[in-house]
């Protein structure tokens, strides 16, 4: 064997090999989003707080993609809630528009289209002496296990305290991924529940295809026009699934709707519970 010119060979092709490895790298440098860039953060924090909205809050610098989740609305049964709320013994009667009532004592449910319902009760006097955040979701989370409803899937995403009265907004969470929009908001003081609304999504499977999103920093400019938003601070900045059928165009009638797909979407939550999902649509 010529030992030399297979040397010479061998030479030749690791020098192709670093220069093809040398383009490869180039070309995924130069394709990278600019959007993730720190100029480009710094200009969009710019852009914000000229609009009066601060973001106290890492941007997240990665664009995720998400599987389309098929979700089904919880559908509510008057008969099944009048025996997990009041052991079948209250009276439940149909308001007509998709309206149906159940009231037991002081306590009254009303379901709207199957798909949300509203608790509220009027207590008589103090049951408790609520003094932390700790102890009101306790006897909220302790009240739905009470009544059947599951907590498994729930996380605290937001909390008000005024004179007294907690208010506790849980959402959904689908493998550690916020699930919007569906929420099960809960009021609490001393004299116990006192309200609940729920709409609730449940989940189905994954679609086939990946969806990709927009980067957080590009997303959020879109909040420059919104005036809703201007004065607020921006307390989290989250990857969500994303289900409004009246965003989505599945009907024209949203109250009609049972079942869909989830869209990724930037799920921007302010200090004050107000939210915004920004997605590609």
């Amino acid at each position: 064997m010529d030992w030399s010119k297979a040397k010479t060979i061998l030479i030749v092709a690791l020098i192709i090999t670093n220069i093809l490895l040398a383009y490869v790298l180039y070309i995924n440098e130069n394709s990278k989003d600019t959007t993730l860039n720190d100029e480009f953060i710094e200009d969009v924090i710019r852009l914000l707080k000229n609009k009066d909205i601060e973001i106290d809050t890492e941007i997240p610098k990665t664009i995720p993609s998400l599987l389309s989740l098929s979700v089904e609305y919880e559908i509510n049964s008057p008969e099944k809630l009048n025996k997990d709320f009041f052991n079948g013994n209250g009276t439940i009667s149909s308001k007509g528009e998709g309206l149906v009532e159940i009231k037991h004592n002081n306590e009254l449910i009303s379901i709207i289209n199957q798909k949300l319902i509203i608790y509220e009760a009027e207590n008589q006097g103090d049951k408790y002496n609520i003094t932390s955040q700790e102890e009101a979701i306790e006897i909220a989370t302790d009240f739905l296990q009470e009544r059947n409803i599951s907590t498994s899937d729930m996380k605290l995403s937001f909390i008000r305290i005024v004179n007294g009265i907690y208010n506790l907004e849980f959402t959904k969470q689908f493998d550690d991924i916020y699930l919007e929009t569906t929420f099960t908001n809960i009021q609490v003081d001393n004299t116990g529940v006192t309200k609940i609304q729920r709409n609730w999504l449940n989940t189905k499977d994954f679609g086939d295809k990946s969806i990709s999103i927009s980067s957080a920093p590009k997303s959020l400019l879109g909040l420059l026009s919104m005036e809703e938003v201007y004065g607020r601070t921006i307390t989290d900045i989250s990857i969500c699934y994303y289900f409004d059928p009246e965003r989505h165009g599945y009907s024209e009638d949203p109250r009609e709707v049972q079942q869909g797909s989830t869209m990724p979407a930037w799920r921007v939550q302010f200090n004050d519970g107000y939210k915004v999902f920004i997605d590609n649509n």
